[in-house]
């Protein structure tokens, strides 16, 4: 059985620094009628490259353990941001992770 990859988890995105920022899958919520929307976007305030030699090349969410979505990425045609519709309670704690093909693994949490 492999190993879990090892993940960079930045704790205070205000206090990150450039690469850091640039990696983190930062999460952000907005309420649109009944339902929450859930933004995950790497590159936020520094953005990420993204050519055929430094991209990230997927984006997960998961609302506590339970994944909710994986967006796999593409260098050059997509973005790596993503919207997506959630219907969650308040408290729940939501983790997104993404995958740079050069920096590996990183991690960003929030609670609603």
């Amino acid at each position: 059985m492999a190993a879990a990859p090892a993940l960079t988890a930045v704790k205070d995105f205000a206090a990150a620094g450039e690469f850091e920022k640039k990696h983190t899958p930062f999460i952000s919520v907005a309420s649109e009628g009944d339902a929450t929307m859930v933004t995950v976007e790497v590159g936020h305030e520094v953005p990420h490259p993204n050519g055929p030699d430094h991209y990230i090349t997927f984006i997960e969410l998961f609302a506590g353990m339970t994944p909710i979505a994986r967006l796999d990425l593409s260098p050059e045609v997509t973005s790596p941001k993503v919207t997506l519709p959630c219907a969650l309670p308040a408290g729940t704690v939501l983790r997104a992770v993404e995958h740079c093909n050069l920096h590996g693994w990183w991690t960003y949490e929030t609670t609603l």
